[in-house]
């Protein structure tokens, strides 16, 4: 069994695209979420994630896109983000709102014995919880994934890849393939094949991306702050 592992694409349709073409075949797409906002392209994804009939979960924009709930940081990114969720919100149809509103909070896949846990952020804290980083603690990763009925829990929101083995439980974050936040612009996913996950990054040609960000109904600095984070991968 070969599973494409995804979170956080953010309407970023070019650096999907750069993903499925190195990823290759696989059995089955599981997504953590933030299929929208920020990004041009909402629609476009949203279209690619149910033609590849991908198994995922809601994120906190995609929270925020369908039903106008307040669930970004309080941070310059986060400002942008919420400016954007109107627009983002009129780019899309009645089934693609449908769509994000129908995608659980938590869900458990399971396939040739192998349990798959995902949820956005943390198990307590589907939407909200930033604090699963690759440095935080032993006794963090404790807490958060106390409970959890599955051999690999798969988070995303934090735009930030990681792999931790927490006792027979593997946490793994494959990263963002749209709004990488690490200093390395490139999209981040993951592979999962017999037992064996491994954290990976394509780089894609943002030109037509940052294109379409021009376009986006921003003040011209916004956009500038906007583009700069995608290209050095920062907040």
């Amino acid at each position: 069994m070969r599973l494409l592992l995804l979170s956080d694409i953010h309407a970023n349709p070019w650096a999907l695209s750069a993903v499925e073409a190195a990823a290759g075949p696989v059995d089955q797409v599981l997504f953590g979420g933030d299929a929208v906002n920020y990004g041009p392209e909402p629609g476009a994804v949203i279209e690619w994630l149910h033609r590849h009939n991908a198994v995922g979960v809601r994120g906190n924009h995609d929270q925020a896109v369908a039903w106008g709930q307040a669930v970004v940081a309080p941070t310059p990114k986060g400002a942008l983000g919420k400016l954007l969720w109107d627009w983002t919100r009129a780019q899309l149809g009645r089934e693609e709102l449908t769509y994000l509103r129908a995608l659980p909070l938590s869900l458990l896949w399971e396939g040739e014995g192998i349990r798959f846990q995902m949820v956005h952020a943390t198990p307590p804290d589907p939407l909200y919880d930033y604090r699963l980083r690759p440095e935080a603690s032993e006794a963090l990763f404790a807490e958060v994934c106390s409970g959890v009925q599955a051999e690999v829990l798969l988070l995303g929101h934090t735009h930030f890849a990681l792999q931790h083995a927490q006792g027979p439980l593997t946490v793994v974050n494959p990263g963002s393939v749209g709004q990488p936040l690490d200093r390395d612009p490139r999209a981040g996913f993951a592979l999962w094949e017999d037992g064996q996950i491994r954290l990976m990054r394509v780089a894609y040609d943002q030109t037509p991306l940052l294109k379409a960000l021009r376009k986006l109904p921003l003040e011209a600095s916004q956009i500038e702050e906007l583009i700069q984070s995608y290209q050095e991968a920062r907040v």
